[in-house]
């Protein structure tokens, strides 16, 4: 026995230090810390100071210094980082204009060409796009040239994608709009509240004036419409400018938050912040806004008076009054509309995502948009359509760029709200699609880099009057498709756009908006087919198919900022859930190896006699340490509460039946029966009272936090004191420096956590097997030693409730 003890102790003190760095004391060291006085008796026995030290409090207090040391050198690096240098300024540079490493290599004679004709072709869809998606905003569509222009143009120098697009978006524009609206409802009060007192006052204002109507509102939804015939006429009288500055106040001040927000997440390296909108959530909720981007041309298509409405329910009403003036449509208007669709149909499908035509042409689409723009204004102005035949044109469209203004400043109150909504989905939108393009293209985008990018170009082209930007899946994939390198792209383009700011805006005044909706609707084409994602979320996830359809119906019913709200919030249920209710389940050991596994799905493995080995596959917290728990319980079927409370009980009834035999001894009378003091009458005892040790698999535990610390502690000690060890193995560095932090090791032995599951076995095997040994040459003592010893005897570990109970019966028979 001398000469395994040595050698396993030989092995644990060789390889326990270099494989688990924390356990600085193992079942046999009795080596202290320098400066530690002795506490260890006088007896010379490695097994009796271990025995004694597992009487006394366990272990030392660990050593801090090299945790404050390796502290001290990551500051002294950081501050190092900060030192300013020529190297240090410019690798800064670099990292916040990316655009100078990616033209690194940039070859005029292969690169230049093929970005050349990229901008030409996305310039050309950038002056179309941004009139139409202009109107999504309430706005008139020379702020969608200005934000074809400016965020453009800076996102060159700051983005770290090569191939999309930056510009309007359909699904954003639609969200700006929604806060134009409030801006809207905010100075149709401010314009009634005015007249009241003009009213009270004795000016002569139209007495018709009169409140909303109540049941429009009712149900959630706000008529940004007038309400009566005088309201109307009242605000007609109006100078529409006052109106239109508001509008644009409200759009530039949400834009200028959304910047803000983003380029403060980006310095703040919170870009991972995109990984809790899942594909799902994503899509479900692009569908629904497709939904609401489809509703509001609706009226521009047919050529209808349709009251706008905003909140919740806003689409139920919007297609209630479409439908109750859908028989008094404008025929000329639906013509265009029909006409412009089948067209860009035929363009798109026919001859830009046919294989045989796009070789024909060298991978270059024709610009469908622009020919229905060019078109249709050579139509509108030579047949007078908005004269004749009272067809709605585009209107004024101012040449020159607009001047630098903070005049917004003042509404910045009033959005911040719908600013964090607008800022994760046109980021999440975009980034998604430069990820997409950046894995084709083998090359790495960075998402912190990618919200500063974002947020310089809405900031700054806040101060310019376009609205917010992000990245545009059309356009972004028209321009890798035609062999765009990099970002020069969008300098190509912007040009085409300035012409137009410059010199050819005024020509376009006479567009008919039923063409601009027309190519709105055209391009939603992708976003409802994404429909056809429920059937493989079906077969693949039925919590992703769930969070689909959640997404998508609150993006519909409620608004467009509820509906990702909603989705989010129930996005993260399902992770939750996962969190508190686990797969756990016990390992067994694969024949003639160290490796442990599940036993309900590896049938071969071996559990080990005496030991529980427990799993629990996900990380602990505060909120599912009852979970772990009451797992642990069950798995283990160990239940250290009712073995303790059941150890009380026999030594309580033993007591008893004693007492009953001294009163029999020493009295001939008979001795008042004690029966009905028997509380372990229906109870069983278990049949896992064989296990001494537990060991908990610690690798699928990513995190603990001080909760989980005590509770572990509490589970330890639990079960110490119905004489089963609890080991943690295989745990990772994280949850060993919080270990370290809490003060675990002030109630627990070190040699409780070790490296492996191997080796928390190993140790487990060892200790019980010197306690049986110990206990073993405790019996050899002569019976009279037993009652100087104490009138009880520790049991064996694995027979001792067995024992009691046969003890109990023996007395009460």
């Amino acid at each position: 026995m001398d000469g395994e003890q040595a050698t396993w102790e030989d092995e644990v003190r060789l390889i326990a230090p270099e494989l688990f760095p924390c356990l600085r004391h193992t079942v046999l060291e009795d080596e202290k810390p320098e400066g530690v006085p002795s506490k260890e008796n006088k007896t010379t026995s490695s097994l009796a100071r271990f025995f004694k030290r597992k009487k006394t409090k366990a272990g030392y207090l660990p050593r801090r210094n090299a945790i404050l040391e390796k502290s001290v050198e990551k500051l002294r690096a950081s501050l190092n980082c900060c030192k300013c240098s020529k190297h240090t300024a410019a690798k800064r540079l670099k990292q916040l204009f990316p655009f100078t490493s990616i033209l690194d290599g940039y070859s005029g004679l292969y690169d230049l060409p093929c970005d050349i004709i990229a901008g030409l072709t996305i310039g050309i869809m950038h002056i179309p796009q941004g009139m139409a998606y202009a109107l999504l905003t309430q706005l008139p569509p020379v702020y969608g040239l200005y934000t074809s222009f400016f965020p453009v143009l800076i996102y060159f120098f700051f983005g770290t994608s090569r191939h999309i697009s930056v510009g309007t978006f359909a699904v954003v524009s639609l969200m700006i709009g929604s806060v134009v609206d409030k801006g809207h409802v905010a100075w149709q009060r401010h314009e009634l509240q005015g007249a009241i007192q003009d009213i009270s006052t004795g000016h002569n204002i139209t007495h018709s004036l009169q409140e909303p109507d109540p049941a429009s509102t009712s149900l959630g939804a706000t008529n940004l419409s007038s309400a009566s015939p005088g309201f109307d006429n009242f605000f007609r009288t109006r100078p529409l400018s006052e109106l239109d500055m508001v509008k644009v106040g409200y759009a530039m001040a949400v834009t200028f938050c959304v910047g803000i927000l983003q380029v403060v997440l980006g310095f703040l390296r919170m870009g991972f912040l995109t990984t809790f909108l899942s594909d799902p959530l994503i899509s479900g909720f692009t569908t629904g806004a497709a939904i609401h981007v489809f509703s509001s041309q609706i009226k521009s298509a047919f050529g209808v008076k349709v009251d706008r409405y905003s909140g919740p329910l806003k689409l139920i009403f919007s297609y209630h009054d479409f439908f109750t003036h859908l028989n008094h449509p404008n025929l000329v208007t639906m013509t265009i509309t029909i006409v412009t669709v089948l067209f860009l149909i035929g363009i798109k499908e026919g001859i830009n995502n046919n294989k045989k035509f796009r070789e024909t042409f060298r991978g270059i689409p024709i610009p469908g948009e622009l020919i229905v723009l060019i078109i249709g204004t050579v139509l509108s102005k030579h047949f007078q359509l908005h004269k004749q035949f009272d067809v709605e044109v585009i209107g004024h469209i101012p040449k020159g760029f607009p001047t630098a203004s903070l005049a917004f400043v003042k509404y910045l109150p009033d959005v911040i709200g719908e600013s964090f909504a607008i800022c994760f989905t046109a980021f999440a939108t975009s980034f998604a699609i430069s990820k997409i393009l950046a894995d084709k293209h083998n090359y790495i985008v960075d998402p912190n880099q990618e919200l500063i990018a974002h947020g310089m170009s809405n900031f700054l082209g806040s101060m310019c009057s376009s609205f917010c930007s992000a990245a545009s899946l059309s356009r972004s994939m028209v321009q890798e498709g035609v062999g765009g390198k990099t970002q020069i792209v969008s300098l190509i383009s912007s040009v085409l756009v300035v012409i137009v700011l410059l010199a050819l805006g005024p020509m376009f005044e006479d567009v008919p908006n039923s063409i601009l909706a027309a190519i709105i609707i055209v391009s939603l084409k992708g976003l409802f087919f994404q429909f056809a994602e429920l059937k493989r979320l079906w077969k693949v996830s039925k919590v992703d198919y769930t969070v689909w359809l959640v997404t998508f119906f609150a993006t519909v019913l409620l608004d467009v900022d509820l509906g990702l709200l909603i989705g989010l919030i129930y996005n993260l249920v399902p992770i939750l859930l996962r969190t508190q209710e686990p797969y756990s389940c016990l390992l067994g050991r694969v024949p003639n190896t160290d490796i442990y596994v599940d036993c309900n799905i590896y049938k071969e493995t071996v559990q080990l006699p005496g030991i529980k080995i427990f799993k629990f596959e996900s990380p602990l917290y505060f909120a599912n340490m009852d979970n772990f728990k009451s797992a642990l319980v069950k798995a283990t079927n160990v239940d250290p509460h009712y073995l303790k409370l059941l150890k009380n009980e026999m030594k309580d009834t033993d007591m008893t039946l004693r007492h009953r035999e001294v009163c029999l001894a020493t009295s001939e009378e008979p001795c008042e029966s004690h029966d009905h003091l028997h509380p372990l009458s229906g109870r069983s005892v278990p049949s896992n009272c064989g296990t001494f040790a537990i060991i908990i698999d610690g690798s699928a535990i990513q995190y603990v936090d001080s909760v989980t610390v005590r509770v572990l502690k509490d589970i330890v000690l639990d079960y110490r004191d119905v004489d089963i060890d609890v080991y943690l193995g295989d745990c990772k560095a994280s949850v060993r420096i919080m270990l370290e932090k809490s003060g675990f090791y002030n109630h627990v032995y070190r040699r409780n956590v070790c490296a492996t599951i191997h080796h928390a076995v190993q140790v487990a095997q060892k200790s019980a097997a010197m306690s049986k040994e110990t206990l073993a040459s405790t019996f050899t003592m002569a019976p009279e030693d037993f009652l100087q010893e104490g009138e009880f005897v520790r049991l064996d570990l694995e027979n001792s409730v067995e024992s009691m109970d046969k003890i109990a019966a023996e007395g009460s028979s």
